[in-house]
């Protein structure tokens, strides 16, 4: 049986964090699962969890940054 990506591959991931419009951005690391990031007037929508706790605390100070 495959083991699950995050307990597999425990490679440092390079991480990005482009904007893809005003109000949206995408959290992206290598091969691991993605988010996305909806800016709104009252508040911030996270689409798609990541697969570790430890990645997805890596998201968070990088939507204060939008916010």
């Amino acid at each position: 049986m495959k083991s699950f990506a995050s307990r597999s591959d425990l490679k440092a991931k390079k991480i990005s964090f482009p904007r893809l419009s005003k109000n949206c951005c995408a959290f992206t690391a290598e091969r691991d699962p993605n988010s996305g990031v909806i800016v709104g007037d009252d508040g911030v929508m996270v689409i798609d969890a990541q697969a570790t706790p430890h990645m997805a605390r890596e998201v968070i100070p990088r939507i204060r940054r939008v916010t």
